[in-house]
């Protein structure tokens, strides 16, 4: 019942089980048995991996992309009505949204020099042309009337759309893109010296007037163009 060396000389054993017959066990039969363990296993982690990854990329699809736009009506800063189906007038294909207040002492006036950078680069792409509109919307409909919006805007890009609105008409473009706002800062002497909390995003918005791509304060314009561009000449297909 002990090992003993086979007459395959060095290197090979054969087990004894008391004379029950058992073949040699040798190296290279070892060997092959765990290399055949080792493949099985590296398929199952690969297998793994793909599974993953294929759950991954169908929960990417369903919620990988917000959810955001929808219809509103606002008012344009020559006091016209203006809905989301406007924002294609003109020859645009989409449009870049930045949504802050005329009175903002400093974040808003970079994001929209910002803004007309990357618009202003993409008008003169030979590939692109003059296709995305740069839309500002106020979230403080108090302060900020048609004659207000219009003076302001004047500071950025000449093809600058300037919407208000309604308090109710201003919540409900809000909320269609999620933007977070509130008054903050108010003088107890003054109710309309104020500042407001805002997001400071601005959002890409395609034909179908949905969203498409989104860029913080931290996004540099060089990104934001070349990602643009490649939103319009490459669009994506929904699964």
């Amino acid at each position: 019942g002990l090992a003993q060396q086979s007459e395959g000389g060095p290197g090979q054993h054969r087990i004894g089980a008391g004379g029950t017959g058992r073949g040699p066990i040798t190296w290279a039969s070892l060997a092959a048995v765990l290399g055949i363990a080792g493949s099985a296993l590296t398929y199952y982690v690969l297998e793994k991996q793909a599974m993953l990854k294929r759950a991954k990329d169908k929960h990417s699809r369903v919620i990988g992309k917000p959810l955001l736009g929808g219809p509103w009506t606002l008012v344009d800063h020559t006091g016209r009505p203006v809905t989301d189906a406007s924002l294609l007038e003109g020859g645009h294909t989409h449009s870049l949204l930045y949504f802050g207040f005329t009175y903002c002492p400093d974040i808003c006036p970079a994001e929209l020099i910002k803004m007309k950078e990357i618009v202003e680069r993409l008008d003169a792409d030979k590939e692109v042309g003059q296709v995305v509109r740069p839309v500002f919307i106020s979230v403080d409909p108090k302060r900020d009337g048609v004659a207000q919006v219009a003076h302001y805007i004047k500071d950025f890009h000449p093809r600058t759309l300037g919407l208000t609105g309604t308090p109710g008409q201003v919540e409900k473009a809000c909320k269609a893109y999620r933007v977070y706002h509130s008054v903050a800062d108010q003088d107890l002497e003054n109710e309309d010296d104020y500042l407001v909390d805002h997001s400071i995003v601005m959002y890409l918005i395609g034909p179908d007037g949905m969203f498409i791509d989104f860029f913080t304060q931290l996004t540099e314009a060089d990104e934001a163009v070349a990602r643009i561009k490649k939103h319009i000449l490459e669009p994506a297909v929904e699964a």
